[in-house]
């Protein structure tokens, strides 16, 4: 295996398992994603549980061609959606993607998540939408994703899950982590009564501290 690329190989590895560890996949069950440089990915294969998974076994994927590099096993079969945010955000250096339970209770009723716990504004920078649903796998997956996250560092996948965003795995899984969080919170209030969203200055603040520190 070429040691080239065996630092982001770990990388990829060691956080697809803490994803697992946190509760936010099953099995092999999202998928997780860095930069390696301009040309290329480190992404998690296909059909390999996490608690399993070894350095080997992740997939260097050229950006532009989406063919893998020096690879022994297939991609994740969410590639597409990787390769279109990689490619659409120069600030995107990771993305994790799950099917944690709250976010994707949110994502099967199509309900974006406001922001009405500070710290949301700083992970996300905004309220998460919804993107529309297309086939799990496509390249319409990737289109709908871009357009639903615009600027900000995380989505809902419509009856699918999510996906977060950020310069680095640990910036992005913390996000993946944050939103489930949040989801169930949101959730667990909204059975009780309506959540009451943050005020507009709060917004506004929160906004440009997200703005910075991207």
């Amino acid at each position: 295996m070429n040691d080239l690329f065996a630092e982001a190989r770990r990388d990829v590895c060691e956080h697809a398992r803490k994803m697992w560890q946190f509760g936010l996949s099953v099995a092999s069950s999202g998928n997780v994603s860095r930069r390696i440089d301009a040309q290329r990915i480190a992404i998690t294969p296909t059909a390999i549980s996490y608690d399993l998974l070894t350095d080997d076994q992740i997939v260097v994927v050229d950006i532009e061609s989406g063919a893998a590099v020096a690879s022994t096993h297939p991609p994740s079969y969410e590639l597409p959606m990787h390769l279109s945010i990689y490619r659409s955000r120069a600030d995107a250096g990771a993305i994790v993607h799950t099917h944690s339970p709250f976010a994707t209770t949110l994502s099967v009723l199509r309900r974006p998540l406001p922001p009405f716990i500070d710290e949301m504004l700083l992970h996300f920078g905004g309220t998460v939408e919804v993107a529309e649903y297309a086939f799990t796998g496509t390249e319409q997956v990737g289109t709908n994703v871009v357009r639903a996250l615009g600027d900000r560092n995380a989505a809902l996948l419509a009856n699918h899950g999510n996906v977060c965003v950020g310069r680095t795995l640990v910036q992005a899984l913390n996000t993946a982590a944050t939103m489930e969080a949040c989801a169930r919170v949101y959730l667990q209030a909204l059975a009780i009564g309506q959540p009451v969203p943050l005020p507009d200055s709060a917004v506004a603040a929160g906004k440009h501290m997200f703005e910075e520190r991207r």
